[in-house]
């Protein structure tokens, strides 16, 4: 009961976390409505798909869709990296509302392929949405356990959609049309338009600085001009502001490529989207062939699926404090595939049921330590990207999944070709468990990181960028009455105070003392000069030092940061 108890308060502080911040709390509600909506909608196309010409139909579907979201993916997501987040969201939701309201009006009267085409150009209008809300969250929150609580939160609300978009589409599949739900989930779209239309940002102008920018009066990189790939943070003011659109998009492929760390996240959830993909075929059988059920069993099966999401929603976010990301992620993937195993060895209903409740536990897991393991592991400039390479890898390992599943159904049966497709990603999964577990050693926050966070200069930075920080930080010990730096030293290292006492000086004058969570060293780096001051321990003191090279880069790579360093060295200067 003490751990049930402790989930539950932890559970209840992340959704405070979430629901007392105004423009997290409209992106959450604006997301789960509209994942109510298309969990409704996506039932409805598949019994609409099923009775059109049964599972090799809908297989032929699922797999010519999931293609086309591949394809499409990498290139909408970089437009997330290139315009306002905020405005790729309404934009995406208003077109998709449209799109709905003809489909719905016409299906009646036009060709099936018709209906089809236009399914699919839905479903690619909305692909440049999540990348956009998961690179939005970043910038919305200001420690890692807080982005863990946010992705649990928005877990959570997927979790709920499972559930209540299929039962509703049973229930209006039941007693109504396919349009009917086609007309409810373009309404989801207006409601999530409104809300996020309302979100406040601050505006990205994360852009280089070169070091001479501290010490001139040249005005500053625009923050139009677009993130070349490789920079930290942006363009160099000389720096031409074309850009290929090619360039660009094959940035996220490649920061990919260059991390081993991400690729093998992506590499497993490929692995569990191959058995999502494959669930767009096998639940409709399963409820057709298996529970006898027909469409509405379509929707009481994707709704068992949300009542396991649900409570995995509530695992995720009790487990938000622990940031054991790599692990978890590790154990949903295998919860994703394993129990399909299940079905072959008890051909029933209430084992399917048993089936789709365990997959939908999983699903929070996997969605919100992959979603915060890609947010922990890439530079804001590049997330968008990053993420709409994830969203097109799973999309294509999700068409595999699809083209695959009637091919062990025709081969194997419906029971042990889910069996196979099970045990085959279950074993993927063991090989990467030692890796990921060190992965997790690695993004546990660093000691220092509250310490760099309290510090003007260090606020604009992400927080990628500020753990990196973190983690170069060294440890000075200065006992009392010895001195840290003389005035002329050459200045080498920044510090902050993280206990004791300093004394700062010029040609004797005592100017000011220093304690924990201050700092001191930033002129002579910032200017290229000899150190203006001494600096003296009055009583035994730690101190955490950062090397001018490091320091220099992270603080001139940011037009923000650039800014707050001029107003913290013109204070000194005078004060001095």
């Amino acid at each position: 009961m003490s751990v049930f108890a402790a989930a539950v308060r932890e559970s209840g502080a992340s959704l405070r976390t979430v629901f007392t911040n105004t423009a997290l709390r409209r992106l959450m509600l604006a997301f789960g409505g509209s994942l109510i909506g298309d969990w409704a909608y996506a039932t409805a196309i598949a019994v609409w798909a099923f009775g059109v010409g049964g599972a090799k139909v809908l297989g032929i579907w699922a797999v010519v869709r999931f293609l086309l979201m591949a394809v499409t993916t990498p290139f909408a997501a970089t437009l997330v990296d290139r315009y306002s987040r905020k405005r790729v969201m309404v934009t995406v939701d208003v077109a998709r509302f449209v799109l709905l309201v003809v489909i719905a009006a016409s299906m009646a009267s036009v060709p099936p392929l018709v209906v089809f085409v236009l399914a699919a150009v839905v479903a690619m209008l909305g692909t440049p949405f999540r990348p956009a809300q998961r690179s939005l969250l970043p910038s919305l929150v200001s420690r890692p356990e807080q982005l863990t609580a946010v992705n649990g939160t928005s877990s959570t609300l997927e979790s709920l959609s499972f559930f209540v978009g299929p039962a509703l589409a049973a229930g209006l599949l039941t007693v109504t049309s396919v349009q009917v739900v086609l007309v409810f989930d373009a309404l989801t779209f207006v409601w999530s338009a409104a809300l996020v239309s309302g979100v406040h940002t601050v505006a990205r102008t994360v852009v280089p600085v070169p070091a001479v920018a501290v010490a001139s009066s040249a005005p500053p990189p625009t923050a139009s001009s677009p993130p070349a790939e490789g920079d930290p943070v942006g363009p160099a003011p000389t720096r031409p502001r074309r850009w290929g659109f090619l360039r660009e998009t094959a940035a996220g492929f490649v920061h990919i490529w260059r991390n081993p760390d991400l690729r093998m996240v992506i590499g497993l959830t490929c692995a569990q989207t191959l058995v999502a993909g494959a669930s767009a075929v096998f639940v409709v059988a399963v409820a057709f062939d298996l529970v006898h059920l027909g469409a509405p069993g379509v929707g009481f099966l994707d709704s068992m699926l949300g009542v396991g999401a649900l409570v995995g929603g509530f695992v995720a976010l009790s487990r938000a404090s622990r940031q054991q990301l790599g692990l978890d992620f590790c154990v949903g993937v295998v919860l994703w595939s394993l129990p399909l195993v299940l079905v072959a060895i008890w051909p029933t209903a209430a084992v399917a049921v048993l089936v789709m409740v365990l997959l939908g536990l999983a699903n929070p897991l996997v969605d919100v330590n992959l979603d915060t393991l890609l947010q922990r592991l890439t530079p804001d400039h590049l997330m968008g990207r990053v993420f709409g390479t994830l969203d097109s890898a799973y999309i294509a390992s999700m068409a595999v999944g699809a083209a695959v599943m009637p091919l062990l159904i025709s081969l194997l049966g419906l029971q042990w070709g889910m069996a196979v497709l099970g045990t085959a990603v279950t074993l993927m999964v063991l090989p990467a468990v030692p890796r990921m577990r060190r992965l997790d050693l690695t993004l546990r926050a660093p000691e220092g990181l509250p310490l760099l966070q309290s510090i003007s200069m260090f606020a604009p930075l992400d927080q990628p960028t500020l753990e990196g920080l973190a983690r170069q930080l060294s440890t000075v010990q200065v006992p009392a009455g010895d001195l840290v730096f003389d005035e002329g030293d050459e200045g080498d290292r920044f510090f902050v105070i993280e206990s004791g006492l300093v004394e700062v000086s010029h040609d004797g004058a005592v100017l000011r003392r220093e304690g924990p969570g201050e700092y001191f060293g930033e002129i002579a780096l910032l200017r290229h000069v000899p150190r203006t001051a001494q600096v003296r321990a009055i009583e035994d003191t730690v101190l955490r030092g950062l090397d001018s090279t490091t320091f220099l880069d992270a603080v001139l790579g940011n037009l923000e940061a650039v800014t707050a360093a001029e107003t913290v060295v013109a204070r000194r200067i005078l004060a001095g």
